[in-house]
């Protein structure tokens, strides 16, 4: 099966590879040390009495860098997902005995399953996060079934 990428798909796509760029192990103790640093920054700053000063912009920081994680994020997820699969590519999956063939345009890849070491199915996308990498692969979730996810799953779990 094959399926014409367009804005609506790619713009889905980016926004599961966003949701799971920040909610990835590494990012989850990202968020924690914000809110940390934020929660202390309130603490030191009523201790303080309310005065401003440098320490009455610690908040404010906090909260910028937690609105300009995700902000990057979103960004480059969809400056990723765009570059692999721009507006009308046609793109396909099938899963081989002991590979995943995937086709992008005039571009076609048969990438062994140990490349692979987690599946992340999401409302338009199926990410593959490579072994010993932060990089994932995506692909339309409509081109895989549920059974192909399981499939998947075994092959690579």
């Amino acid at each position: 099966m094959a399926l014409t990428v367009d804005e609506r798909l790619l713009k889905g796509m980016a926004r599961d590879a966003a949701v799971y760029a920040l909610t990835r192990p590494a990012a989850i103790v990202m968020w924690i040390a914000l809110a940390a640093a934020l929660a202390l920054s309130i603490l030191n700053l009523s201790a303080a009495g309310g005065s401003a000063g440098l320490s009455g912009l610690l908040p404010v920081a906090s909260i910028a860098l937690m609105v300009y994680a995700v902000v990057m994020t979103i960004v480059g997820a969809r400056r990723a997902v765009r570059a692999a699969t721009p507006p009308g590519t046609v793109v396909w999956v099938r899963l081989g005995e002991s590979a995943l063939h995937i086709g992008s345009g005039s571009r076609s890849s048969d990438i062994e399953y140990r490349t692979f070491q987690s599946v992340r199915a999401g409302t338009d996308a199926v990410l593959l996060k490579l072994r010993g990498a932060s990089a994932i692969t995506a692909i339309p979730r409509a081109l895989v079934s549920d059974a192909d996810i399981a499939q998947l799953r075994a092959r690579i779990g």
